[in-house]
């Protein structure tokens, strides 16, 4: 049994849901995996999970301070039905930091590059939750040809801070108090995410694949705030052909650990829908 761990930013309770985690290890195979500079721009340490078969690759991404672990409830569940591939972005879990930007274009970037390295080939399910739907957001809408669907697990509208600041609504970022106490991965992420609206806005719209944006509602806002938070996810659902919002009344930030079951189920209508 794994170490039961918070999968949030301490100090961030207007940010994100408290949701400690036990999981068993032994159904996952984990390990480190040093990837050759030639394909993966670096040379550094990664971890990552593997597991799991089917024609389906489905790719997790996490948010911002957590490793790959807040999926360990959802990802045995898809890998009953197809490969599966997580990863701790560098500086988060065993993986190596790096010294990189850590802006949304470089991220995926990375993820592009360590997938080629591990032998994943496009076309993909792209799955990702708060920070990570933002990035899986970018790589869906610039890399069209190599996804199949997206599955976006609350994530943080790129807009959103400057939507609540418009709207004279407080308490969607956290204050400048903490962040300078939170480890400089994390520091990092969260300037670069500022670049993620832009960085998104140039690539256009989504492709010719399912977009489904789960949606929490209870994330410790105030009722304006969450107001927005649902509209504006439901915005990015619209943005796609076959888009479609999904809201989880009373849930809150983490639905892959609150609804776990819902979520896995999402994703799995997806990737075999792609087999089909």
């Amino acid at each position: 049994m794994s170490i039961a761990k918070p999968f949030f930013l301490r100090g961030f309770r207007s940010f994100y849901s408290a949701i400690a985690l036990l999981a068993p290890a032994a159904v996952v195979a984990c390990g480190t995996s040093a990837a050759p500079s030639a394909e993966t721009t670096t040379e550094r340490a990664l971890e990552v999970v593997e597991y799991g078969a089917g024609d389906a690759t489905v790719v997790f991404e996490s948010g911002l301070g957590d490793d790959w672990q807040p999926w360990q409830l959802v990802a045995p569940e898809v890998a009953e039905q197809a490969q599966v591939f997580a990863y701790s972005r560098p500086g988060y879990g065993q993986s190596e930091p790096t010294t990189e930007p850590r802006d949304a274009e470089h991220i995926v970037k990375d993820l592009r590059a360590l997938l080629a390295a591990r032998g994943y080939a496009p076309p993909y399910v792209l799955v990702g939750h708060s920070f990570g739907g933002g990035y899986m957001e970018l790589f869906a809408k610039a890399h069209p040809e190599e996804v199949t669907g997206v599955v976006l697990v609350d994530p943080r509208h790129r807009d959103f801070t400057t939507a609540c600041a418009e709207a004279g609504i407080e308490g969607c970022v956290p204050p400048a108090s903490i962040v300078a106490t939170l480890p400089q991965v994390q520091i990092d992420e969260l300037e670069g995410y500022a670049q993620a609206s832009e960085e998104v806005r140039v690539q256009g719209t989504f492709g010719n694949y399912p977009v489904r944006v789960l949606t929490a509602t209870s994330h410790g806002f105030s009722p304006e705030a969450e107001a927005l938070w649902e509209s504006m996810l439901g915005e990015i659902a619209g943005e796609a052909a076959d888009g479609e919002q999904m809201v989880f009344t009373g849930a809150g930030h983490y639905l892959q650990v609150e609804r776990a079951h819902e979520v896995s189920q999402v994703i799995l209508n997806i990737a075999t829908a792609a087999q089909d």
